[in-house]
């Protein structure tokens, strides 16, 4: 009986350990794939184009500019969308992508970011 305890308890603890942590945002569901700061930004088109300089440990994305399309792409501190003006050279980010093209810079579609404070 005590080893049939011990796996109900392990397999327990698997699947919490799987389980989102969030509502199926990519931020409040997992780590983010990169951490850095904003060197460039520009809202001209109606995208928000931030570029992005990674932490170390965050190579995979140097040189990258993230495009931002979707309202609420990026959010502030607080979990509100972000515009284009709360972001300014030296604005710490996380970032979360889905996909992107081997090629350097990399670059990613619909990425998911939050301002740090």
């Amino acid at each position: 009986m005590r080893s049939r305890t011990v796996a109900v308890v392990a397999i327990a603890l698997a699947l919490a350990a799987c389980a989102p942590r969030g509502g199926g945002d990519a931020r409040d569901d997992r780590d983010p794939d990169a951490i850095g700061t904003v060197i460039s930004v520009d809202d001209a088109t109606g995208v928000i184009a931030v570029g992005f300089a990674p932490d170390p440990g965050y190579e995979y994305f140097e040189g990258t500019t993230f495009e931002f399309a979707e309202q609420g792409a990026i959010e502030r501190p607080d979990g509100e969308a972000a515009v284009a003006s709360d972001l300014d050279v030296g604005t710490r980010l996380e970032v979360w992508v889905e996909a992107c093209a081997e090629s350097f810079p990399v670059q990613c579609a619909d990425p998911l970011a939050r301002i740090l404070e």
